[in-house]
Order: C-alpha cells, then structure tokens, then sequence
C-alpha cells in the first residue's frame, strides 16, 4: 500500500466521486475551444479528461456527493457530461461569433462567393470568417485559455453543484444569455469594416448614378474587395481587443 501515490488511494476510495468529476472534464474536452478541434484524436480528448479529472478531483471533492445506486449513479454521469459540455459550449460560441463577424464582412466586401467547406464546422467558411475564427483561438490561447477554462471548471462546481439538473431552467437561461452574448460579439466585432464598406458600396452607387459614362458597377465589386481586405488588416488590432474582452467576460462568468 506504501507504493500507490496518496492521489491513487484517494481515488480507489472515492471511484464514484472520480466518475462524476471526469464526466464533466469529458463534456468540457469534446466541446470547449482547441479541445474540440476535429484533428484530435477521440483517444486524446478521452485520456486528456481523465488526466483532468484526476487532478481535480481532490480539488472538487468537499463538493462532490455521490450516490449509492447504480441507477442514480449513471443519471448523474449523463448530467455531468452534459454541464460540462454546455461549458465548453459556451466558451465555443465566441470563436462562432468571431467566424460570423467574418462573414458578415465578407458579405460587404462581396467575398462571400469564395466560401470553401470547413471541416472543423462542416459549414462552409469564407477566407476572412476562417481569418477572424483563428485570432479568436489566438487570443484565447494568448490569454492562457486552458488554464482559465481549467480554473472555470473547478468554480463550476460551486456554481452547478454536482447532482443539479442540466437541463433546468436556470442552466437554459444562461445558455440563451450566452447565445446572446456571441451575436452581440459578432456585431461588435464586424462593426468597423461592415460599416465602412456599406458606406462604400452607396458611395459609388451614388457616383455609378451621377457618372453614367463611368463603369463603376462593374469595377465595384473588386473595389470593395481591395477595400475590405485594406479595412480587415486595419481593424485587426481592434478585433483582437474586442475579443480579449469577450473572453475575460467569459471567465468572470464563473468566477
């Protein structure tokens, strides 16, 4: 018995406890942002959530009450998965607000035409709502975002406490406060350059009508795409920033 780590006999003891805990890891694993990446092995998202749930369950134990029956046993494995998945999901949606903004630009730049199959979405992206889901993953990752997701998951436990419903009302709402959340983000963050092309594309329509002679409905669709290519490099900076604050608002949800 001297041999086994005080972490193994702590899990041989509290196996019920441990399952609950890796439940939720695992619904975080397969949902939450660079976890979820399709180019993951299911095998490393499974050994990846039992690593966590072998570091944090300790951590979470004064929290975690398992039950005696099977049956009640198994009924709380689904919930937690599924809490957890509803975290990762959450967390999700500010990379799809960030990949939406890109698109709603890309609408106004009439790049919307040049949209190739994702296969991490399995929805087909633009150039630029690809561009703005990957500095939406940079900024998470600049932020230290697995550490921060890790920290959420243990206050989650104070806030959804093992044994209370996924699906209740309480975690609805939250989950439609945080879908609204991400189409207020994705407005934010294609606000600069959606609205500087609009102004564009009435700009010369407005000439296109006062100038006949001059061929600018034809040359307005490459105008507006150099434009919107000059403006997303330009608003760069501020979409990092916009983003930045959409994932601490995030964190702070749990803290």
């Amino acid at each position: 018995m001297g041999d086994f780590p005080i972490d193994a006999l702590w899990l041989a003891a509290n196996a019920p406890a441990f399952a609950l805990v890796a439940a939720r890891t695992s619904g975080v694993c397969f949902t939450a942002p660079v976890l979820a990446a399709p180019g993951l092995d299911w095998r490393f998202r499974i050994v990846t959530a039992l690593a966590l749930g072998v570091w944090t369950a300790p951590l979470a134990a004064a929290s975690v009450v398992a039950p005696t029956s099977a049956v009640g046993l198994g009924w709380l494995i689904v919930n937690e998965a599924l809490v957890g998945g509803l975290m990762g999901m959450s967390a999700s949606l500010v990379v799809a607000a960030a990949r939406q903004a890109g698109e709603l630009v890309s609408s106004q730049a009439g790049l919307s035409t040049s949209a190739l199959f994702d296969p991490e979405t399995g929805e087909e992206l633009t150039a630029l709502g690809h561009l703005y889901g990957l500095i939406a993953l940079a900024t998470f990752i600049g932020l230290d975002g697995p550490l921060v997701i890790l920290d959420a998951l243990l206050r989650s436990y104070e806030a959804i406490p093992v044994g209370r419903s996924a699906l209740g009302r309480e975690s609805a709402d939250a989950l439609f406060l945080q879908t609204a959340e991400a189409l207020k983000l994705a407005l934010r963050a294609a606000a600069p350059p959606a609205a500087a092309l609009a102004i564009a594309g009435v700009a010369l329509g407005w000439l296109g009508r006062l100038a006949p002679s001059v061929p600018l409905m034809a040359l307005s669709l490459p105008i507006r795409a150099a434009l919107g290519v000059v403006l997303v490099m330009a608003s760069l900076a501020g979409l990092a920033a916009c983003l930045d604050g959409a994932w601490l608002a995030w964190a702070d949800g749990w803290n």
